[in-house]
């Protein structure tokens, strides 16, 4: 049995679908002890959160602020795909998460 891993998406754009596209190839491998599952998206454009919400079953929340995605118990991980931002965007959120434990 594979253990679970609950990822929360920032940036829905295509890096965020091309990371949703490898999550799903996972079944793929042999025995993984690891299993991806996307439970969560946050883009500030709610048309590309939409692309999540038809094609990955698994996510239960869409949300355009982050903040709202890392206070979800039931993400474990978090894939941050907005690469324009600028560094500053992209430490806050992730020490956020960390933060909330």
């Amino acid at each position: 049995m594979s253990r679970v891993f609950r990822f929360g998406v920032i940036g829905c754009g295509l890096m965020g679908r091309e990371f949703a596209s490898a999550a799903a190839r996972w079944l793929h491998l042999s025995n993984p002890a690891a299993r991806p599952e996307i439970v969560a998206v946050c883009d500030t454009n709610p048309a590309l959160m939409d692309w999540f919400a038809d094609h990955v079953p698994s996510v239960r929340q869409c949300t355009t602020d982050y903040r709202e995605l890392l206070a979800n118990p039931d993400v474990d991980l978090l894939c941050r795909t907005a690469c324009p931002a600028p560094g500053i965007l992209h430490r806050d959120p992730g020490g956020r998460k960390a933060s909330a434990g």
